[in-house]
């Protein structure tokens, strides 16, 4: 068998042996292995836009080849930078809700309701959209936990963050126990996410009754802000005798667009679809 003729070499000539990104030069009297000439050379794969560093063992997959066109969502550090605000709306909600319970009855089942439902951390939500990035509910849900409120009883802490394979993320924050006044901690949740150290109220909160559904979901768009450019982010909350949390849901082609086109009803029902997923009897 003939050996085939070797492609021209480049203006420059063959890479140099020092070259680290050249190949090895090839063995004495052995036949180089190249790629075909005139093929281009992939690029290193890209980082998933949810990706690292912000989360440890969260972040989306990989993709190689060349990269998508058209704006990019934020990466890792900026998701690091939504959980910290959902973490800080239901701290600050607790604190608030404080003063409401001085008025009530410690002692009374009426105030505290009883305990039939818990919220879970699942590996999957949204109809399997989302998948556990990371569990926070011992990390940075133990500070919630640990935040004085006497408006709940036998309080247990959810933080989660999700990805999904097209580079989205979704953060579950909140609590479960007995309590006392669900609604109102539902609206400070709110507040919490506006008033939060990097987050600027865009679109005010509004209230939500999804079909099928027998909660009411109250949302709002919140602007995080930062060297890398601001991104709004719908953030639902909701509160029952059991539970209250708020969701922070993402995904690339729309974290860009404006405030104001982000359609928040549509947020209110996938909100209300997490609760139905997250939520669940105890025993």
């Amino acid at each position: 068998m003939t050996t085939p003729p070797h492609p021209p070499q480049g203006p420059y000539g063959p890479p140099s042996p020092q070259n680290p990104y050249g190949p090895p030069p090839a063995a004495p009297g052995s036949v180089p292995q190249q790629q075909p000439y005139g093929y281009p050379q992939q690029p290193p794969p890209q980082q998933g836009g949810w990706g690292q560093p912000g989360i440890p063992g969260g972040g989306g997959p990989a993709t190689g080849g060349w990269p998508p066109a058209g704006p990019q969502p934020p990466r890792g550090k900026r998701t690091g930078l939504i959980v910290g605000i959902a973490i800080g709306a239901v701290l600050a909600a607790g604190g608030i809700v404080y003063g409401v319970t001085q008025l009530a009855d410690k002692g009374s089942d009426l105030v505290y309701p009883k305990a039939e439902y818990k919220l879970t951390v699942q590996q999957k939500l949204l109809d399997d959209e989302f998948t556990l990035g990371q569990d926070l509910s011992e990390t940075e849900g133990k500070e919630i936990e640990d935040t004085p409120d006497p408006s709940i009883r036998n309080a247990e802490a959810v933080v989660a963050h999700y990805t999904s394979a097209k580079g989205g993320a979704l953060v579950l924050s909140g609590m479960y126990g007995r309590l006392a006044s669900p609604g109102f901690m539902r609206g400070e949740i709110m507040k919490g996410a506006a008033d939060a150290d990097g987050a600027k109220l865009i679109v005010p909160p509004k209230e939500f009754r999804p079909e099928g559904y027998d909660i009411t979901i109250e949302c709002q768009v919140v602007q995080s802000k930062e060297a890398g450019g601001a991104v709004n982010i719908p953030m639902c909350a909701w509160g029952d005798d059991n539970t209250a949390a708020m969701v922070a849901l993402i995904r690339p082609e729309s974290v860009l667009k404006d405030a104001k086109s982000v359609d928040l009803a549509a947020a209110a029902a996938e909100t209300a679809k997490v609760r139905e997923e997250a939520r669940k009897p105890i025993g």
